[in-house]
């Protein structure tokens, strides 16, 4: 009985390494966490956005009505990170340094705001259903707020 208990724990671990790298390969993350940012040495929010894609191309991001879309660079590597957020709140910025892109797909006027890190409003973006792109600065952005409220 332990002999077979051992197999199946084996054979446990190497379905899980394998379905592990099969998701390194995809590189998206449609459940994302915080370790998956943490173990690519990139940034990050708290909570985490509903969606998040990895070695993406220096352009604006795709980006589905409802959503805000923001794109930053992945640290010193030729690639970016997109992240979808999709539910009002505040969202705490980690490891946001540089240029990148803000696409406010949300609806019904809803905006995106951004807060340095004493808490003072940076910008205010309104939402634009033709996929209008800004190209803020993230590395004074310290939170960020979806917001049902109008600029």
């Amino acid at each position: 009985m332990r002999r077979a208990f051992t197999m199946l724990l084996a054979g446990a671990a190497v379905l899980v390494a394998s379905t592990a790298t099969a998701a390194a390969a995809t590189e998206d993350v449609t459940t994302p966490n915080a370790t998956t940012a943490a173990k690519k040495g990139g940034p990050w929010s708290d909570p985490p956005p509903a969606a998040f894609y990895s070695r993406q191309p220096n352009s604006a991001p795709e980006c589905a009505p409802g959503y805000t879309c923001m794109k930053i660079k992945a640290g010193s590597q030729s690639w970016y990170y997109d992240f979808w957020y999709f539910d009002y709140g505040y969202y705490s910025l980690e490891n946001w340094v540089g240029h990148g892109y803000l696409n406010n797909r949300q609806t019904g006027g809803a905006t995106l705001r951004t807060y340095d890190a004493a808490g003072r409003l940076i910008e205010c973006y309104a939402s634009d259903p033709n996929a209008a792109v800004s190209n803020p600065d993230w590395t004074p952005v310290y939170t960020i707020q979806l917001s049902a409220a109008r600029c």
